[in-house]
């Protein structure tokens, strides 16, 4: 559940922050990745809200074709791509006002409020504040609305999202959080599995319920959703005139 904190007075020279979570509804979600509602605990991170500081406001940016809840930070997504969708979300959070802004999505299972915490910290320092995840995305990307054109024109969801971003600053100028695992398929609850999170007992559980030991098939339909995936993401072929 999406905890949104109030709108509050902020004295003067404090920057006003806010997490943008950027997610689906989490049965949109579940679908999309083929997972079942047992793993729903391992897609939390839009209820990283109830954690936060009071001092931060959480806005959640949702599907437009998924059931929608009324509320003053609760906002569709619009745009024709990933891309749009986000840079849109951004411009809206701006024109609420905000300084600082910490965006995440809601696939990062070991994503906690102290990171968020210390992805603010650390802007007082840097321009971007980086967490990277284990595919070369980022599960998180904390700047000053001062900077966002620094997000333009990347190339989301190629895994190469924290490479490009780090390439537009000087390494000075960019902080980055602890690698951590993003999940978009079975493959990568594989890998979760095998690491000291609470929930990596989860991911073992579902891994052993589902997949049993036919390991093999499970790889070769994760390769397959991650092509159609890619598929999705790719603009329209050019038409010759």
């Amino acid at each position: 559940m999406l905890v949104c904190h109030p709108r509050r007075f902020v004295s003067k020279g404090v920057p006003r922050r806010a997490v943008l979570v950027f997610a689906d509804e989490i049965h949109v979600d579940l679908a999309r990745r083929s997972f079942p509602k047992a793993a729903r605990p391992l897609l939390s991170g839009a209820n990283i809200g109830s954690e936060v500081s009071s001092a931060i406001d959480v806005h959640l940016f949702t599907s437009a074709g998924a059931p929608f809840a009324a509320g003053p930070n609760i906002h569709r997504q619009t745009g024709r791509d990933f891309a749009a969708r986000f840079e849109n979300a951004i411009e809206r959070v701006a024109q609420l006002g905000y300084d600082e802004v910490v965006a995440i999505g809601r696939d990062c299972p070991g994503l906690r409020a102290i990171d968020i915490e210390r992805a603010f910290a650390e802007l007082a320092m840097r321009k971007l504040v980086l967490g990277p995840d284990h595919r070369g995305g980022c599960y998180l990307i904390a700047f000053r609305l001062r900077d966002r054109g620094l997000l333009r024109g990347v190339r989301w969801k190629q895994h190469t999202d924290c490479a490009q971003l780090c390439d537009r600053c000087l390494p000075s100028e960019v902080g980055l959080l602890a690698r951590k695992h993003e999940l978009d398929s079975w493959a990568d609850i594989r890998l979760f599995a095998r690491y000291g999170d609470p929930l990596a007992r989860l991911a073992s559980f579902l891994l052993n319920a589902v997949c049993g030991l036919n390991v093999a098939i499970t790889h070769f339909v994760d390769i397959a959703l991650q092509r159609v995936r890619i598929r999705q993401q790719m603009p329209p072929p050019a038409f010759a005139i």
